[in-house]
């Protein structure tokens, strides 16, 4: 027997609307298992909604978790939220609580994040006037199990009339599998163009040697992140004078294969996992270097904060980091899962600090200047009536 949290969607206080005369409800679906930049990015767009005519609601799925990230983060800024609780991860209850929820907040337009909430998303919007639009961020492919669900996932992108994603390589990318170029709308990963954090003395924090120069990199721990060819870099730097050492942020199911790549390289005293951080803000700020060595990416948070932050950024050139970082003008690009450009790059960086400030700098000001949150919110606020129209159509 289904229990009574499987018919009743667990909803919140109504949506306020903002000063500007409301032109139509946000919903964001995200299935989220801790707040991450995806996660990041939904909140601080629903913020700003609001004022621009769009007032916002943001749902995500319980799945036996006591609390769930997204949620509890949207919350504390004030964003109207509800969580779709059933017993089983897939089941069918799953679209008919979205569907209350979408007509309790009197909801326009549901922009879906990911395979689970595309796919509830679709079948809770059939025969509405809810116009549903999927937002890609990426592929990671991290498992065989997510790359089945992504493949399905793709197949229901084909039939959209409209998707958005994160940059114009995600929208390369989508045109690759299949989604036709006209179906494409992009709209950037964004960061607070005032962005400021007290830096962290990471020396102090993470017990090393003072004097050393301290590389960052930050994210969930899963193998599309290629922390392991970053590893495989800093063993080229064991004999660097200053030394160097790195300290990666995160957790995930890397951080055990992670450790004993470590050890068995013998970089105990130069490689540090720092786990689940709250404060990665200050460690950014407090980095003589971030290091993004992804293999895939969509538009990543971090090199958006480190560069926010005024950090000169050593990054892999994939998805949309070369949207960002110009060689030679606000960052290092190398290519993915090569350790020794990495260690190359990375040596360029810590030896010339004079360059490596003057491009920080340079990054600093490119995302103020054109990846703004304000901006972001603009941009959508714009786009809201197109993708309404095409979705409906």
């Amino acid at each position: 027997m289904a229990t009574v949290a499987e018919h009743v969607p667990n909803t919140e206080a109504p949506v306020k609307a903002g000063p500007a005369p409301v032109r139509g409800v946000v919903c964001h679906l995200i299935a989220s298992n801790f707040a991450g930049g995806p996660e990041k990015q939904i909140v601080e767009l629903s913020t700003r909604m609001p004022a621009l005519g769009w007032p916002t609601v943001i749902g995500s799925f319980r799945e036996n978790r006591p609390t769930v990230g997204v949620i509890e983060n949207a919350r504390a800024r004030g964003v109207p939220t509800f969580l779709i609780s059933t017993r089983s991860s897939f089941s069918p209850l799953a679209a008919v609580q979205l569907a209350r929820s979408l007509k309790r907040y009197r909801v326009t337009l549901l922009v879906t994040h990911g395979y689970k909430s595309n796919l509830v998303g679709r079948l809770a919007t059939a025969g509405t006037q809810v116009a549903q639009v999927p937002m890609v961020r990426g592929y990671t492919g991290e498992d065989w199990k997510v790359r089945h669900y992504e493949r399905i996932d793709r197949g229901l992108l084909r039939r959209s009339p409209i998707v958005l994603c994160v940059s114009a390589a995600t929208q390369e990318l989508l045109v690759r599998l299949g989604v036709a170029r006209d179906h494409i709308r992009v709209l950037h990963n964004a960061v607070d163009d005032n962005l400021s954090s007290t830096p962290l003395d990471l020396t102090k924090e993470f017990d090393l040697p003072q004097g050393t120069q301290v590389l960052l990199a930050a994210g969930r721990l899963s193998p599309e992140k290629g922390h392991r060819y970053l590893v495989e870099a800093m063993a080229r730097l064991k004999g660097h004078d200053p030394p160097a050492a790195l300290v990666i942020l995160g957790a995930g199911r890397e951080a055990e294969r992670l450790g004993a790549q470590v050890a068995a390289a013998g970089l105990a005293e130069h490689v540090v996992l720092g786990g689940f951080r709250t404060d990665v803000l200050r460690c950014i700020a407090g980095a003589d270097l971030v290091v993004n060595p992804s293999l895939t990416e969509g538009l990543p948070n971090v090199v958006l904060e480190a560069l926010a932050l005024g950090r000169p950024v050593v990054a892999t050139d994939v998805g949309g980091v070369s949207e960002l970082i110009t060689p030679g003008q606000t960052g290092w690009l190398v290519p993915p899962a090569d350790p020794a450009a990495l260690a190359g790059a990375i040596v360029a960086a810590l030896d010339d600090a004079p360059r490596a400030c003057a491009l920080a700098e340079a990054g600093r000001r490119r995302v103020a200047a054109s990846f703004s949150f304000a901006g972001q919110a603009r941009r959508f606020a714009d786009l809201c009536p197109e993708l309404l129209a095409i979705a409906r159509r």
